[in-house]
């Protein structure tokens, strides 16, 4: 039976946007810096938690934030996370201070056992608290792995159409709450000795600023990777869903990826580096199989993907723009297979997102 095609949104700004600032915080770095050499060298934060338990009595394994304590609760610890995230980022003074027009994406976790009612509001009124200038608007998506991608293309588009002077899409999530560890034991999403089909939660926070290339060359920053291109697409069978309403042959993935042929047929550059979501989880490793059969066109090395959750644990809201980092890091290292990344995640709720940034303009250094 031939399944319908999901509906495809694909979003390309008319006029160059480009990002200008990143900022991280992981349980493997504290800056965008450290956590990208640690990623490139394979050094895993994934260690047993202190007194959290599983359902076998022996302690779950999680990736943790090397400076926030275990007994820290979890609304404390996502407020502390995107905070100091977001002082990290140059020009963090715009969010407060020079009168700019400053748009805030805040990405946060989809619903879930353990994850504070009004989780979003919270964030938002700590970040107003912390800034809270009248040029700053705040906007949430509780959108899970996805939200980045998702957020990427709204601050184009705000940007695009002259809605506000800078954007800056920021994500963080983190597990460790024992209601939710234990509502992912109970379900089987809790990799351990007994669970291989499980993943290993982490924790962070990554933020990416974005403008045009004329007001970073007026604040003094500089273009560090122009984003090229956002697309978007429903996957009907999700993971909840697996198995009870069919199987997930990566068809709302497939078609976030076809979204992008336009402009990479345009110019004739195909995708060379990509950085993805995939935690340990059966489900999104055959959804990402069945995609490459369909989109290895787009590609130079379809089967060459980054997965850090094998370093940082799965983190989330906040990958996309922890992708961004890493991206980044390897293209200005020279590190990069070519110019051209591509970032995808895939959240629980369905949705998917590729997100292309190009690094052709700034030529990388030479990698030590």
């Amino acid at each position: 039976m031939t399944m319908p095609t999901p509906s495809v949104a694909a979003y390309v700004p008319r006029t160059p946007v480009w990002l200008a600032g990143l900022a991280a915080r992981t349980p493997v770095g504290l800056r965008p810096e450290s956590a990208a050499a640690a990623v490139r060298a394979g050094i895993s934060a994934i260690s047993e938690h202190p007194f959290f338990v599983d359902r076998n009595g022996e302690p779950m394994r999680l990736a943790q934030d090397a400076v926030i304590g275990p007994e820290v609760p979890l609304a404390k610890r996502m407020k502390e996370l995107l905070l100091s995230t977001l002082l990290q980022l140059p020009q963090a003074a715009a969010l407060s201070a020079n009168g700019l027009r400053t748009l805030l994406i805040i990405c946060a976790p989809e619903p879930r056992p353990g994850l504070p009612d009004g989780i979003v509001e919270v964030l938002g009124r700590a970040v107003m608290g912390r800034f809270g200038p009248a040029n700053l608007r705040v906007q949430c998506l509780a959108n899970g792995h996805a939200a980045g991608m998702f957020a990427f293309g709204m601050a184009a588009k705000a940007i695009d159409e002259g809605k506000t002077d800078l954007a800056v899409v920021a994500g963080v999530d983190s597990y460790h709450d024992y209601q939710t560890l234990e509502w992912m034991d109970e379900t089987g999403q809790l990799k351990s000795e007994v669970n291989r089909d499980g993943f290993f939660p982490g924790e962070g926070a990554g933020a990416c600023l974005l403008a045009r290339r004329n007001l970073i060359s007026e604040l003094g920053l500089e273009a560090l990777a122009q984003l090229s291109a956002v697309s978007t697409a429903p996957e009907r069978i999700t993971i909840k869903r697996h198995g009870e309403d069919g199987v997930c042959v990566g068809e709302g993935l497939s078609s976030a990826f076809l979204g992008l042929g336009p402009i990479i047929g345009t110019d004739r550059r195909r995708i060379t580096d990509t950085y993805c979501d995939l935690n340990g989880q059966r489900y999104r490793s055959e959804e990402l199989v069945y995609t490459i059969l369909r989109v290895q066109h787009l590609s130079d090395e379809a089967t060459h993907y980054l997965h850090p959750a094998d370093c940082w644990g799965d983190v989330g809201a906040a990958s996309g723009p922890l992708f961004a980092v890493l991206a980044h890091a390897a293209a200005s290292k020279g590190y990069s297979h070519g110019s051209r990344a591509a970032l995808w995640a895939s959240s629980e709720g369905g949705q998917r997102a590729v997100t292309l940034l190009d690094f052709s303009a700034n030529p990388p250094r030479k990698a030590a």
